[in-house]
């Protein structure tokens, strides 16, 4: 498959892809900066081969939407970004990344979805 196709067939399964991309991200927050640019390389790394790649792709595209549109969840993702380790014994570093970002998302959820704020009617 040329370089051409594959990547219009990945943006087509990022529906996300320009957004997340150009949205504007402050010069002085370099985390945020990073975490769009692994983004970037994780989506055009891959070889669209199986079923499951392709509906990882969605995955990490909607995390990714939520994190520049979400000012709560970016700032959680940030501050756990920085605490991510990667031992020697990892290959692919992005790779890696972007899995714990998945592995994030999946607690984020849990957490703050049973935390449901319900006002008292006076």
């Amino acid at each position: 498959m040329n370089r051409f196709k594959r990547n219009k067939d990945i943006v087509n399964i990022c529906k996300n892809y320009y957004t997340i991309v150009g949205s504007e991200i402050s010069e002085k927050d370099k985390v945020t900066s990073k975490i769009v640019r692994m983004y970037s390389e994780y989506v055009f790394s891959l070889d669209i081969v199986t079923k499951r790649e392709v509906e990882k792709l969605e995955h990490i595209d909607n995390i990714m939407l939520k994190f520049v549109s979400d000012f709560k969840f970016r700032k959680e993702l940030c501050n756990h970004f920085l605490t991510i380790r990667v031992s020697k014994a990892v290959n692919n570093i992005v790779e890696y990344v972007i899995n714990k970002i998945i592995e994030f998302s999946e607690d984020y959820k849990d957490i703050y979805t049973r935390n449901i704020y319900i006002p008292r009617w006076i």
